[in-house]
This record gives C-alpha cells, sequence and structure tokens, in this order.
C-alpha cells in the first residue's frame, strides 16, 4: 500500500529546463524566509511560523523544494484533475509537468536524509490550525513546523523536501521604508547523485485536456 495514498508528485515550472533538472536529480531549493515577501499565493507572510498567526519563525533558512501531492484517490481512469489555479498562479500556463511515481522517488530521497545530512525531512504538508499539544511539540523540535500549512492553501497539495543545511540570510535596508530592513536568502542545490529515469516524465501544460484540465499519469515508453 502507497505511503498516505500517494502515487505522484508532480512539478509545475514555467521553464522546461527546471523540469530537465528535477529528472537530472538536481533540486533548486529556496529559503522558507524568501517567501515570506513573494506575492500572491505563492508568498505566505506566515511560512516557518511557529504559532498560529504569530511573527514568531523558525528554521526561516532551511531551504526547501515544493511539489503537488497526486494521490490514489485522485486518480480516474489513470489521469488526474489538475486545478488551473495551480497553473496560473504558478505562472506556468506556457511552461512544463514533472511527473515522478512517488515510492521510488520517496526511496531516493530517504538515502539522503539518515543521519540528517543532506535532508532534514521530507513529507506532504499538513493543513490546519494547531492546538496547543501540536504547539509545544513544534517548539520541543519533535514536529517540523515547515510541514504544516494553514487550511487556506490547502488546494496546493503540497510535497516538500527539506534541506538540512541553512543557507546565508542577510538584511539590506528598504529604499521604500527607511529605517526598515529586507532578508534576503540565498538558495541550495541538492543533488540526489542519481537520475529519476525509468520513474519520472515530463509533459507540457498544453497537453493537459481540455475538459476539466486532466493529466494523463502513463510512462511513456521512451521515459
Amino acid at each position: 500500500m502507497l505511503k498516505d495514498g500517494i502515487a505522484y508528485l508532480l512539478k509545475f515550472a514555467p521553464k522546461e529546463a527546471y523540469i530537465d533538472d528535477l529528472i537530472n536529480g538536481r533540486l533548486y531549493m529556496n529559503a522558507a524566509g524568501y517567501y515570506h515577501g513573494l506575492p500572491g499565493e505563492q508568498g505566505d507572510p506566515l511560512e516557518a511560523s511557529m504559532a498560529p498567526g504569530m511573527c514568531l519563525y523558525g528554521y526561516t533558512c532551511l531551504p526547501i523544494y515544493c511539489m503537488y501531492t497526486v494521490r490514489e484517490n485522485d486518480i480516474v481512469d489513470n489521469a488526474a484533475k489538475i486545478p488551473m489555479r495551480m497553473i496560473q498562479e504558478f505562472g506556468c500556463a506556457d511552461g512544463w509537468i514533472g511527473i515522478v511515481r512517488y515510492e521510488s522517488f520517496a526511496r531516493l530521497i530517504d538515502s539522503h536524509t539518515t543521519g540528517g545530512e543532506e535532508v532534514y525531512a521530507h513529507g506532504a504538508i499538513s493543513y490546519g490550525i494547531p492546538g496547543p499539544k501540536l504547539i509545544e511539540e513544534i517548539f520541543q523540535g519533535t514536529i517540523c513546523n515547515l510541514l504544516i500549512k494553514t487550511p487556506k492553501y490547502a488546494y496546493q497539495q503540497e510535497y516538500r523536501i527539506i534541506g538540512s543545511n541553512p543557507v546565508e540570510c542577510r538584511l539590506r535596508p528598504d529604499t521604500k521604508h527607511p529605517g526598515c530592513k529586507i532578508e534576503e536568502y540565498g538558495h541550495a542545490e541538492l543533488d540526489l547523485g542519481s537520475q529519476l529515469t525509468g520513474f519520472s516524465w515530463k509533459t507540457p501544460v498544453s497537453s493537459l485536456t481540455e475538459e476539466q484540465h486532466r493529466l494523463a499519469l502513463e510512462l511513456p515508453q521512451h521515459a
């Protein structure tokens, strides 16, 4: 049985080269705090918050790689419906989709998680408002706050790979708001040391069927 019913992970990207990087086993990761200042639904000012509605952060410098989760019950006739909201908000109308079989990918990520040397954690995001017990566990480090988001973002069905090594963060003057500072974060690149050949492929967003924007989930013979 598939873990948590997850069958596939998808990556939406405006450029084919970004999907090629994934298939070649190279993950480009931005720091969690990088998303504080992004516009629209890509941004989240409470990313890495330690408690509901509070700008009290933890692990903002850890790099993350985000994907879209497709579970078994999302699949009908070997195809999954892709919300156009995802395509539009991530600027991928003329872009590409990377498709990865979850079990094989998870095993590869697990091999980089042992001992926390390269990957701190990976898993599907839980959407909800943490209660007192969960908040206590977050502060104790038992639960990773980077795997919890508010219900507002539940439609994104996000899966994350979280890097172990913090990236650089520096403060620069905010020219629009004198006396204030803006956070600038570096990025990280995780080399999985193996191509995802045999359990991943790519397709242009234009290949989605017009009816309900369905994505065929069948590994091409040449992949």
